[in-house]
Order: C-alpha cells, then structure tokens, then sequence
C-alpha cells in the first residue's frame, strides 16, 4: 500500500520534500496555512513591480543542491553577482567592508578599536553580548553591535544566546578568506584586496518562481497542495499521528512532514508549554518612480533608523519594476500582535523620512506607491536558555514516531535557503528508503562552523 504523507508547510523545505517524494510516486498532501506557497521564498506581484521577502539569492558549495535548484528553474535561471552593502557611520560601505570604512570612522573611535585589538579581557559566558566583546572588543560593540541587535531583536544582546551571531554574522561573509569572527579577521577583510567575484542564481520576476514551479510540479505529479488551509488539530494513537485536520478537511496519513513553526507542532501534540520565541518582520514595499539611488541588492542599517534592511530587486533583475522606476523593500522586525504589528501604518511617515536623510531615495515625492506586507515567524529568537528548551522540545517531539520535523521553523533552525534545501533532498533520501520518521537525523545545526566547501548542513 502506497504511504500517504502529509507535510505541514509550503516553504524551501517543505517543497524540496515534497517534490522529491511525489516525483518517486509517493502519495503526497502538502498543507499551507497562507493563501500562497514558498514562505520566505515568494514574491509579492503589484503590477509591473515585484517584491521579494527580503532579499534571496542561491548561493552553495553543494553540487546536488544547485542542480536541484538548476533543474527547478531550468532556462529561467540567471546567474547575477554579488553586491551587498552597509550603511555605518554616515556612509554606504560596500559588504565585506573594504578599506574605506576606516576614513569614515572618527580618530577616538579608531583609537578605541585599536586598543581593544591589542588588550581587552575575555568575558565569561554563552552571551551573544560576551561573544561579540570578547571577538571585537567593547568598542565596536557599543556603536554597532548592542545599538543594531537592540533595534533588530528588541533585545539586548546579553540576553542572547551566543549561536545569534555565529549564525548571524558569520554566514553573511560569502568570499571564504573573508572572515568577521573576531576583531583582527574583520580587519584582515577589509584590508583584502578586491573579492573573488561570486555569482549567484536567481529567478527572472523573483524568486517566487522557484517555488510556484515547485507547487506545479507536485501537482503534476498527482501530489495535492491545498494552500490556505491551517492546521487544527493532528490526531494521535499509541504515538503516531492518524490524521491531520486543516481547512475543516481531515487527512488520514501514515507520515507527517512538520515545517512549521515548533511552538504549534508541539501545541497541537500536547506538549507545552514551550517556551521558544519567533521574530516577525514587516516589508515595506515602496514603488519608486527613478531609478535607484544606491548600487547594492541590499544594506544593513546600523543607526538609528527605524528599519534595519533595504533591499533594491532591481539589483537582482532589472525586470522587478517599469523601465525608469524601482522599488525598495523595508524590513521593521517585530513580535506577532505587538503595537508594530498591529498598527503598521504608523511607521510609514517615519520610514519614508529615513529613506530620505539616508540616501535611499532622492526626496518623499519618488514614493509612487507602498504596499505593507505583515509576514509571520521570519527568525527564530536564539534567547540564553534556548538550547536546553529546544532539547527539551525535539525529545518530547521524537516521541511521535511517525513525525519529522524540517526546515527554519521546524528545526528553530536560522538557516539559509541553500541549507532547507539540502537538508529537505537529504530527508526525502532517507523517507523513500523506508526510514522511521522519528529515527531520521536532520543533521548537524551548526552551520556556521562548516570548514571551506562543505556541504549545508543536513547533507
């Protein structure tokens, strides 16, 4: 009897898995609680402009995993180059920083670096706050790092667990001589010379196409994806799940796929509470009537202000908006039901004068049109106690026998698209060769500490 598997979210994780095993002839039901497939990875069409969440690109040293993304986008794949930026002490800096930053930096703030270079004492602790002290010094960590996380999280960085910025930091460093793990690399990247030019693939209208060509071809498959339809209940027997209630529709299944958020797994499974947080994220999508301002695909926003990432999607593909125009997509971080979320509108009149005093745009009146766009559950929240709640979560979770859980929200897994999409071709190997769900190991979460050319983790 062919096995019926459901999986829990249309994310870059949840679509590897479920393509793989409807190619194979599995019985497959992908569930998707938005009215849209791909999660991260989907593209907000307005017209003749085009907005990614956020910035994406495919970038991996792991050959399956970019002939699996080669063969999803087939000869719609185009390959684009790097060019990402910084905006710190009143000045864009192209990323990783080169040597001008040190002209933009002023004397007592280079004085300070230099000694926090030479003399400082290691600060005890898992701290993100510790971490960042004792690789950079206090100095970099009052003008950059406490401000920017502060703004970021909400948080302070002492009330972090350490992994926030492995994860955070160093996976932005692409070129693999450049470094920022402590104060000296960070040093040694900008006095480097010109990087090693890194191309990246990239889908014509957005990456979204990655993801609607996935949905497709689990159709074509005979794989159902029923899209807009949350998960209410999962019904549990002797410690497997039955049957999954979504959209008023009770699937009977022999396998679940989890790709959703934990925290709602284990509510549904009846364990809990669990005490793991996720960070939500507001997109501002401006339609912009010139052409754009500033070069790079995205930058960082270290000041104060209220947005922390900009990014510009005709830096990716010339084709996101009208011949003579442009767009520019605004991230503000926030918790799901707080004041930002609740009343986004708030924020605009604020933004649109940061964009201005920044660069970003020329002057209020380029703003064409704007479009807000509340996304749930973008980052998972690495607070100091994580590692042991989320232990304590995936033992309690291993004891259903029949789930698996995948993916950034599944693992509580700050990852990028290449490792979802590698980790998901690695557990769909292991699902068709007949392995119990419970019994199949995602892998090693510590990516940031793969050495040069290895593969995402989860392969």
């Amino acid at each position: 009897m062919n096995t019926q598997t459901v999986v829990v979210g249309a994310g870059v994780a949840g679509l590897t898995i479920a393509s793989r095993l409807a190619r194979e002839g599995r019985r497959v039901t992908l569930v998707e609680r938005d009215a849209w497939a791909g999660g991260l990875a989907r593209t907000w069409h307005y017209g003749d402009f085009h907005f990614d969440v956020g910035p994406h690109r495919f970038h991996t040293d792991n050959r399956r995993v970019e002939q699996f993304v080669r063969e999803v986008l087939g000869s719609q794949a185009i390959e684009i180059s790097r060019s990402s930026g910084a905006r710190m002490f009143g000045r864009f800096h192209p990323w990783p920083l080169r040597p001008s930053v040190f002209l933009s930096m002023p004397p007592s703030v280079m004085l300070r670096g230099a000694i926090d270079a030479v003399a400082r004492r290691r600060v005890p602790g898992e701290s993100f706050e510790a971490d960042v002290l004792n690789k950079y010094g206090r100095t970099l960590y009052e003008i950059f790092f406490r401000p920017y996380t502060r703004k970021f999280l909400g948080s302070d960085p002492a009330d972090l667990h350490r992994d926030w910025g492995r994860a955070g930091v160093n996976r932005a460093v692409i070129d693999k001589r450049a470094s920022a793990d402590t104060i000296w690399s960070l040093i040694r990247t900008t006095l480097l010379p010109k990087p090693v030019e890194t191309t990246f693939l990239y889908s014509p209208r957005g990456i979204g196409q990655f993801s609607d060509r996935l949905v497709s071809a689990i159709r074509d498959c005979g794989g159902r994806v029923l899209l807009g339809r949350r998960v209410t209940a999962l019904t549990l027997r002797d410690g497997r799940i039955t049957a999954v209630a979504a959209g008023g529709e009770e699937i009977a299944c022999d396998d679940v796929v989890w790709t959703g958020p934990i925290t709602e797994a284990a509510a549904l499974a009846g364990i809990g509470p669990v005490r793991l947080e996720f960070l939500s994220t507001l997109f501002y999508n401006f339609e912009i009537g010139v052409p754009p301002r500033v070069p790079y695909q995205w930058t960082y926003f270290g000041g104060d202000e209220i947005f922390s990432r900009a990014s510009s999607p005709t830096a990716f593909d010339r084709g996101m908006a009208p011949d003579g125009m442009s767009g520019l997509c605004v991230e503000v971080t926030c918790r799901e039901g707080d004041e930002r979320w609740g009343r986004p509108e708030a924020l605009v009149d604020g933004i649109v004068r940061d964009l201005a005093r920044t660069g970003m745009i020329g002057s209020p009146d380029d703003v064409r049109g704007l479009h807000i766009e509340p996304v749930r559950n973008t980052y998972p929240i690495y607070g100091l106690d994580y590692p042991a709640e989320l232990a304590s979560c995936l033992r309690a979770l291993g004891g259903v026998r029949n789930l698996l859980l995948a993916g950034r929200c599944g693992r509580f897994w700050y990852n990028n698209m290449d490792h979802s999409i590698g980790q998901g071709l690695t557990m769909a190997d292991r699902i068709l060769r007949g392995e119990a769900l419970a019994g199949i190991d995602a892998g090693p979460r510590d990516f940031w500490e793969e050495p040069p050319g290895s593969a995402p983790a989860g392969d």
